[in-house]
């Protein structure tokens, strides 16, 4: 009777454990095949602190001046916008940091929005505008929408990749990967160099 007993608990400690593995590897494999898990995942990590930016301007560099086209067929090229502090980010929607990122860029976006001194440049890289401007309603993003005509110098070929130009025109942050920009840190390194 104690032999059976004990071959019972085994079994269902086999079994519980077992269960256990089971679930650690459907959760992986969700994160590895869904980008919405993804995204929620790394937007979580955000939230408790993961993901800042390191701000530093040691490294300024001249920017190229690139060529960007919004989804009116407007074209503006960073030249245009020297004498401002130009916000400007790679992206795509089917990218999971690019999504986990895109809250804070939007509300990062509503703190200057009144500002002439600043500009926020959201580049697609589906290659899709339509796309990504769907994908922005649906979220609620107000957020200025681009197609590259021309980056070269900008961006890597890393998603997401983000790039402050300062009012010279000056490359003075850059920075691949997920990072949450929504921080009042990054803010006062945006105000520093509107006033600079």
């Amino acid at each position: 009777m104690e032999e059976t007993t004990s071959q019972s608990k085994n079994l269902w400690q086999y079994v519980k454990s077992n269960f256990i593995n089971g679930l650690f590897i459907i959760v992986i494999l969700v994160l590895i095949f869904n980008p919405n898990a993804k995204a929620f995942l790394i937007k979580g990590l955000m939230q408790v602190g993961f993901f800042r930016p390191a701000i530093s301007n040691e490294n300024e560099t001249a920017a190229p001046d690139a060529i960007f086209t919004n989804t009116l067929g407007k074209t503006v090229s960073l030249s245009s916008l020297k004498g401002k502090v130009i916000f400007l980010n790679f992206w795509a929607t089917w990218c999971p940091p690019c999504i986990a990122e895109m809250p804070g860029i939007n509300e990062l976006h509503k703190e200057f929005i009144d500002r002439a001194d600043v500009v926020f440049v959201m580049v697609d890289a589906d290659g899709d505008l339509h796309k990504s401007a769907s994908f922005m309603k649906t979220h609620g993003y107000n957020l200025p929408l681009y197609a590259s005509a021309s980056a070269s110098g900008l961006f890597t070929g890393t998603l997401p990749s983000t790039v402050l130009i300062d009012k010279k025109g000056e490359i003075v942050f850059r920075k691949t990967g997920a990072a949450n920009y929504n921080t009042r840190q990054f803010k006062d390194f945006i105000n520093k160099l509107a006033v600079e």
